[in-house]
């Protein structure tokens, strides 16, 4: 099918050997190139996004040694075309993944940055979900683009994601409702777990776990109610302070003196 001679296929095989050794000791040597000039600046924020960028690089130095490779044989057009449009879905590939890295790295970033992300827990569960959802789009795009490469017709698959984006789009109307109402819960009404609070309807307890949805009051007949996180957000609630128990001034007295003095 690419009409290769012999030698043309064991040059292929051999290219193919040294783009991948020679295209990781490339990658390894201009990653740690870069990482030694980042340590010159200020900021750490930049060396800890290329320390993660240690693969990417590696795959995109394999990538360019290979396509340079390829640049030298004398091969037919079908099969120069057929190894260029491998070297381009490598490189998709390589993108794909640095990105990947990123996506991880400004998670972890966030959460040891952000005292008030790291203090609460509704923070600390959906970060992950968030990365996850974000890694499966990056996924579905470069998967959409490396078939667009291979010549498929992606124009039908891209109607298809359309309609499952919309579907789930729906179905997590409320979920989302409740996730972005937990944040205004404890950013805007500045209401924490052990709370006691009054909502307007006339409820009264103590609040026990705020949830990605949903929220649990304990009240007084030690009974549970639980609400969820848009209902509350919009709810009239009454909060209240205690204040701190002070202790009294004791006074200190003179022992008595004896009789004799």
């Amino acid at each position: 099918m690419l009409d290769l001679t012999w030698w043309q296929v064991l040059a292929l095989l051999g290219s193919a050997v040294i783009a991948l050794v020679g295209g990781r000791m490339l990658g390894a040597a201009v990653h740690r190139a870069v990482y030694r000039h980042l340590l010159l600046t200020r900021s750490r924020t930049d060396d800890l996004y290329v320390v993660r960028l240690g693969g990417p690089f590696e795959a995109g130095g394999i990538v360019l040694v290979w396509q340079v490779l390829v640049g030298l044989m004398d091969l037919a057009p079908g099969a120069l075309s057929f190894c260029r449009n491998l070297g381009h879905i490598g490189l998709l590939l390589a993108l794909g993944f640095g990105a990947m890295r990123m996506v991880d790295t400004s998670v972890e970033h966030i959460t040891s940055s952000s005292k008030w992300i790291a203090d609460q827990r509704l923070s600390r569960a959906l970060l992950p979900l968030a990365r996850r959802i974000v890694k499966i789009a990056l996924g579905a795009i470069i998967a959409v683009m490396v078939l667009a490469r291979m010549g498929y017709t992606v124009g039908p698959l891209l109607v298809l994601l359309a309609i499952v984006g919309g579907c789930f789009a729906l179905a997590a109307h409320r979920p989302v409702e409740n996730v972005l109402a937990a944040y205004a819960l404890l950013a805007d009404h500045g209401i924490r777990e052990g709370d006691t609070v009054t909502l307007e309807y006339g409820v009264t307890g103590v609040i026990e776990q705020i949830g990605l949805y949903s929220t649990r009051l304990r009240t007084a007949a030690s009974t549970h109610v639980i609400v969820p996180n848009r209902k509350l957000a919009d709810a009239q609630i009454e909060r209240s302070f205690q204040r701190p128990t002070t202790r009294p001034l004791s006074v200190v007295t003179a022992p008595p003196r004896a009789a004799n003095e």
